[in-house]
């Protein structure tokens, strides 16, 4: 069912637009009457009916002002006005604005009836598009992915598409609202260039573009604006061959996107890679003595310093993402011990670009979480730990028991298990645990090994047991995992 809302300062007329044809048997229910602009603006809000009708002329906010606030706020909603008299430039006006359609009072039965029934069409075919275009895509996010090798030229051809020009690129585009327009059909030609959008996201899409950048080098530029209406940021990657894997060119859009959306840059932005700058790996030092010296007054200066020169400097979010890391891997390094250390965990690019609006809020929570931890003793690694854990990284692989390495070092249990900890962040049996997968992870590239074999290498006897541990801890099947 779609939702209805009939705005209109006359009472009367509200109620009979609401009875002049039966909604229901049509698929509408009308959620409600606006006699006022403003009235229905904050109806609008927070309802989101799928279709407003409106009268033109109202006090204090009129319809083509209501328009203009629906446009204004990236609202799905479309909104058809009315009018007591034939007005051409109010027609025109509308029509500019986006408004579905113009009706003159008083309104027919046979036109508002005929209206209606275009409205459905076009929702209908809108969605059955949405369908389509996703349906043949279940295994996409595995070619994705950013360790797959699957070029170009093998998705094309998986698809059944044929591109004629040898450059490609990937347009990674976030939307303000989950509504995304949708070509009718999967590829789509224009003069000089072919593409192929797919939808990768609630509100992103990406595109697959492929021209001629030698003759055509605005191209790009060109199909951005003719074809993207709506899009809020755009990341594009660099130049790919038909060789080229299309993970990289993804991933490459994908950060570009997440980065200009999260310094809330321009509109669009080519990636390009980075690397740490030589500054910023000066600071994380300073960082780490200040952290052991829990100077917490100069733990937060430092912060923002570093939060400045991520800004400054126009870090690429995945960049952000590491050098957050790295001082969130400070934190269990010395702070390991503390029961709160389960409230700051490591965060990928994409988690911190949708959950934070700013690097100074990002560096702020963690600034907030060392208050939490004032008071509470720095652990200092020390030469006995390291020497626990190289015992224990040259001999993961048999099944040694925790007792024993207590005895070989002659400490108790409980000591060791502490040291453990406090030196890697996790417990004995996780930390055993992640080497052995890790390592398999490795061993799972050369192909005179089964994964039997592997199995029983980093030192597991059950193959199930160790398939439900490496699905859960990298979120694929061993099998599954070979393939990409």
């Amino acid at each position: 069912m779609y939702n209805v809302l009939i705005v209109d300062d006359e009472p009367w007329v509200a109620y009979g637009i609401a009875n002049l044809i039966d909604w229901e048997s049509l698929g509408f229910t009308i959620i409600g009457e606006a006699h006022d602009g403003l009235s229905a603006l904050d109806i609008i809000i927070d309802k989101k009916p799928e279709l407003v009708i409106s009268d033109i002329r109202m006090p204090g906010l009129d319809g083509i002002e209501l328009l203009e606030k629906v446009n204004g706020l990236k609202l799905e909603t479309k909104v058809a006005l009315i009018s007591g008299y034939a007005d051409f430039a109010y027609a025109q006006r509308a029509v500019r604005l986006g408004a579905f359609d113009y009706l003159l009072k008083q309104i027919e039965k046979d036109k508002l009836l005929s209206m209606v029934e275009r409205f459905k069409v076009g929702m209908l075919q809108n969605e059955k598009a949405t369908e389509e275009r996703e349906l043949p895509l279940d295994d996409l996010f595995e070619f994705l992915e950013a360790d797959n090798n699957f070029t170009i030229g093998n998705f094309l051809s998986n698809r059944g598409l044929a591109f004629n020009y040898p450059h490609y690129r990937f347009l990674c585009c976030k939307y303000c609202s989950s509504t995304i327009s949708f070509f009718s059909e999967q590829k789509l030609q224009v003069n000089g260039l072919q593409s192929v959008r797919i939808r990768t996201g609630h509100n992103k899409i990406s595109i697959l573009i492929n021209y001629d950048e030698s003759k055509q080098p605005v191209k790009v530029v060109d199909y951005i604006t003719d074809n993207l209406a709506g899009v809020e940021f755009v990341g594009i990657s660099s130049i790919g061959l038909y060789a080229t894997p299309i993970a990289k060119l993804y991933q490459e859009s994908d950060i570009a996107m997440f980065t200009t959306s999260f310094h809330r840059g321009k509109q669009t932005l080519y990636y390009e890679a980075q690397e740490l700058p030589p500054e910023i790996r000066k600071i994380i030092l300073k960082l780490e003595v200040s952290i052991k010296e829990q100077t917490r007054e100069k733990i937060e200066t430092i912060l923002d310093h570093l939060g400045d020169e991520c800004n400054n400097q126009l870090i690429n979010i995945d960049l952000i993402s590491s050098i957050y890391n790295q001082v969130v891997s400070l934190i269990y390094k010395y702070h390991g011990h503390s029961g709160k250390i389960n409230e700051i965990s490591h965060l990928q690019y994409e988690v911190i670009a949708r959950s934070y609006e700013s690097i100074k809020q990002l560096f702020d929570g963690v600034k907030a979480f060392f208050d939490q931890l004032s008071g509470e003793e720095v652990f200092i690694p020390n030469e006995k730990a390291k020497k626990i854990i190289e015992y224990i990284d040259s001999s993961f692989t048999e099944d040694i028991l925790l007792s024993e390495i207590a005895k070989a070092f002659n400490f108790s249990i409980g000591y060791v298990s502490t040291l453990i900890k406090k030196e890697t962040g996790v417990t004995y049996s996780e930390y055993i645990m992640y080497k052995r997968l890790n390592t398999a992870k490795e061993l799972m590239n050369d192909p005179s090994l089964s994964i039997q074999d592997i199995v029983h290498r980093v030192g597991y006897k059950d193959y199930f047991h160790f398939n439900k541990l490496f699905k859960k801890h990298f979120g694929i099947t061993p099998s599954k995992f070979r393939k990409l």
